[in-house]
């Protein structure tokens, strides 16, 4: 029978591995880091001591040359505990592995969690129409000179490589865009905090770029195919955004149950009202379909087909029915799921921040309308992603 929805073997025990890891080394310190604001570096080095930023890479660079449905299990189990870790786990993996040009070097150390990447693309005017951007650079010699300025940039500060979008002037008087790898300490490059209602651990912030010059080879992808480059990895992370939320959810949801089974008004427990089950099986059926469906966009990945149609159901989906679970577990806690005492306001508000990522909800219908009607019905220029 070729239809086959089990996972093997192999993948049940990277997944009862994961969650250990998770739930030893991430869940005590979540609170701290979230009410700090701070990057969780111990988690960092936790992962990257089990070579986790590296699921996927090749083994000769550390990794563990796995599949895409074994990445889909580490950051859905990483979910389960922290969206932060979560996503941070999500962009090295994706980062080193699907995007060329960061050098063996480079990747080997994230893999290990020695060094961080991420991507500056979003701008005030460009967030996800990324050629709108004015970040550009121009060729001086053997250098290009980068100037402007990139907004949401995750993991700054913190990461020591970015991926920067900027356009390039052409000898025939075009545009084009490139993605261009540079140190997060080059002269001329400057950082500051923009401050999160959640996922406040990963750390988001404005970058600066002055003058800043790096060597004109050092362009990640192709010169000129810097979207091309992006859009290859979003097919993947954004079925990756959905574990991340649906692995939250479906945490709180299984939590709940528990609580729903012991907390009592008027002499029963709360799980025998129906206003109580009913909205807890609407919930379960939710989480479980589009966790198959983000799950076949991973497979599709590796099976090298176009999963942009299942990626951006998947995202936009999964995010929705996560935080709309979420929040309705929390009034069956009742005044109590309020509280920061319980984790209950910091996934919903964790959930709430992996609606922007990688496109926002109503950019994933976008691209699935382009997909289903044809790019000509997506009511914007060019045609998008679709």
């Amino acid at each position: 029978m070729a239809l086959d929805f089990s996972f093997t073997p192999e993948q049940e025990d990277f997944r009862a591995f994961v969650r250990d890891l998770a739930r030893r080394e991430i869940l005590p310190h979540v609170r701290e880091w979230d009410e700090k604001e701070e990057m969780p570096w111990h988690a960092i080095r936790k992962l990257g001591d089990e070579r986790l930023f590296g699921i996927c890479a090749p083994k000769g660079l550390g990794g563990h040359e796995k599949d895409y449905i074994s990445l889909g299990i580490a950051v859905e189990e990483v979910g389960r505990v922290d969206t932060s870790c979560a996503m941070i786990l999500s962009m090295q993996n994706t980062l080193s592995t699907l995007i060329p040009g960061w050098g063996e070097e480079t990747v080997s150390d994230v893999i290990r969690g020695r060094q961080l990447l991420c991507i500056a693309t979003s701008e005030s005017e460009a967030g996800s129409d990324v050629s709108n951007m004015t970040t550009v650079a121009r060729l001086d010699g053997s250098e290009l000179v980068i100037n402007g300025q990139k907004i949401h940039v995750s993991l700054m500060p913190g990461a020591t490589v970015m991926g920067v979008t900027a356009k390039v002037k052409q000898d025939d008087g075009k545009e084009r865009i490139y993605f261009l790898r540079v140190p997060s300490e080059a002269r001329g490059v400057s950082c500051e905090l923009m401050p999160e209602m959640g996922v406040r651990s990963h750390q988001l912030g404005i970058v600066n770029f002055k003058d800043v010059r790096i060597p004109a080879g050092d362009v990640l992808g192709g010169k000129g195919e810097g979207k091309a480059v992006l859009y290859a990895r979003w097919n993947v992370s954004r079925c990756l955004s959905a574990l991340n939320a649906l692995g939250a959810a479906q945490q709180v949801l299984d939590d709940t149950i528990e609580f729903v089974k012991k907390k009592r008004v008027y002499d029963r427990p709360i799980g025998q009202f129906q206003a109580i089950s009913f909205p807890l099986v609407e919930h379960y059926t939710r989480v479980e379909s589009v966790r198959l469906l983000a799950y076949k966009g991973l497979w599709m990945n590796t099976r090298g087909e176009n999963a942009a149609r299942v990626a951006g159901m998947a995202k936009w989906s999964g995010i929705t029915f996560s935080h709309q679970a979420i929040f309705d577990c929390l009034q069956m806690h009742g005044a109590g799921g309020y509280l920061k005492d319980m984790p209950l306001e910091r996934r919903y508000r964790d959930v709430i921040g992996l609606t922007f990522t990688g496109g926002t909800i109503n950019v994933m219908k976008l691209i699935v309308v382009g997909q289903l009607l044809g790019r000509e019905f997506m009511g914007i220029s060019g045609g998008g992603e679709g």
